[in-house]
């Protein structure tokens, strides 16, 4: 019939999925210079969970095999981060006097890491830069 409008019912919304915590391998520089392999885990960022504060922000690997907690370091505007050979990214903690390493499967979740790394860094900044 003319004029007449479809009566199915609209598709149901979806709700936003959360974006899927990319996987990494941890690595920590030991007393000889080379790096200690510390396991597998997923990478996410988020804010440090109980604290009332906007500016603390962590990046936190959780263990693939326990889905413990196998990193937490707050995220710091300083200049302490380095993006490596596509797939790496690394720091010097001068909080826990260690160098880690994260090693992503891809460089394209690799890249969205660092994006938000800096992100994160130019919120914390006092002059936003």
């Amino acid at each position: 019939m003319p004029g007449k409008k479809n009566a199915e019912p609209a598709p149901a919304a979806v709700p936003p999925q959360p974006a899927p915590m990319p996987p990494v391998k941890v690595f920590r520089l030991n007393d000889g210079g080379g790096w200690d392999d510390y396991g597998a885990g997923r990478v996410t960022i988020d804010h440090l969970e109980g604290s009332t504060s906007e500016k603390e922000i962590v990046l936190a690997v959780i263990d693939v095999e326990n889905k413990e907690t196998m990193l937490l370091h707050l995220i710091t505007p300083d200049d302490i981060y380095r993006r490596r050979q596509g797939t790496f990214i690394s720091w010097f903690d001068p909080e826990t006097g260690l160098s880690i390493s994260l090693s992503f499967l891809d460089a394209a979740a690799c890249s969205d890491m660092w994006d938000t790394i800096c992100q994160v860094q130019r919120k914390l900044r006092p002059d936003g830069w």
